[in-house]
C-alpha cells in the first residue's frame, strides 16, 4: 500500500457550543518530533483548557500514539487518532487544542467535536500519496521531442529540466509499475528513434482526494 501524509503543516479550527477547537497538523517522523511538536502546540496555547493529541510514525511496525489530555477517557485522544488512521495517514500527528466555551457536550458530544475537528483540518490541509517513482531519461532528435512532450503531458508526466544540445533529452518519473509499459508506448510513439536510460528512485508526492 502506498503511504500517505498530510499535504502541508497548518491548523483549522471549528466552533461547537461556544468552545474553540483548534487542530494543528504536522509531518513527525518519531517519537521525538511529536514530542516536540506537542510541546510547541502547549506553549503557543498556555491559556487552553486541553491540548489532545495523536500520531502516526515509523513503519514496520506502525507506531501510534494517543493522548486525552485531561479530557474523559476516550472522547478526544482516541477519535483524533481515529481520523488519521480513516485517511491511512502516517509520519502525521495532529494537536486539538480546546478553549473552552462554558457548555458542556458530555462524552458523546466530545467525541463527535474532537473526530470533526481533525476531519475539518485534513480537509483542509490536503493528502498527499507518497509513492515511489523511477526516471526515465529519454532523447529524441527536435522533430520528435514536439510529440513526445505531448505526449508526456496528456499522460501527466511532468518533465524535468529538458536539455537541448545536438538531441534532446528529458525526464519523467514513472512509477515502476508502468515503466515496461511507458518504455514500450514511447518506443511506439517515437518509432524506435528515442534512447530510453533508466536512473534513481524518488518518492513523488501526488495529491489524492480528502473524503
Amino acid at each position: 500500500m502506498v503511504a500517505k501524509t498530510i499535504a502541508k503543516n497548518g491548523s483549522a479550527e471549528i466552533i461547537i457550543k461556544k468552545s474553540r477547537f483548534i487542530t494543528t497538523i504536522r509531518r513527525v517522523h518519531n517519537q521525538d518530533e511529536f514530542d516536540d511538536f506537542v510541546a510547541e502546540v502547549r506553549t503557543a496555547n498556555k491559556k487552553a483548557n486541553h491540548n489532545v493529541s495523536a500520531a502516526r510514525f515509523g513503519d514496520a511496525p506502525l507506531i501510534e500514539r494517543a493522548s486525552d489530555d485531561g479530557e474523559p477517557s476516550g472522547t478526544s485522544g482516541a477519535p483524533t487518532l481515529r481520523g488519521l488512521q480513516v485517511h491511512n495517514l502516517t509520519d502525521t500527528a495532529a494537536v486539538t487544542t480546546r478553549y473552552f466555551g462554558g457548555v458542556k457536550l458530555g462524552a458523546s458530544g466530545l467525541i463527535r467535536a474532537y473526530t470533526q475537528a481533525v476531519t475539518t483540518a485534513i480537509q483542509a490541509l490536503g493528502i498527499v500519496a507518497l509513492e515511489p517513482r523511477i526516471a526515465l531519461h529519454i532523447t529524441v532528435d527536435y522533430a520528435t521531442y514536439q510529440p513526445l512532450t505531448a505526449f508526456l503531458a496528456e499522460h501527466g508526466w511532468a518533465e524535468e529540466e529538458p536539455t537541448f544540445l545536438a538531441d534532446v533529452t528529458t525526464t519523467v518519473y514513472v512509477p515502476a509499475a508502468d515503466i515496461t509499459a511507458v518504455t514500450a508506448q514511447l518506443t511506439e510513439l517515437t518509432n524506435g528513434r528515442a534512447t530510453i536510460v533508466t536512473g534513481d528512485q524518488r518518492i513523488v508526492e501526488v495529491p489524492v482526494p480528502v473524503r
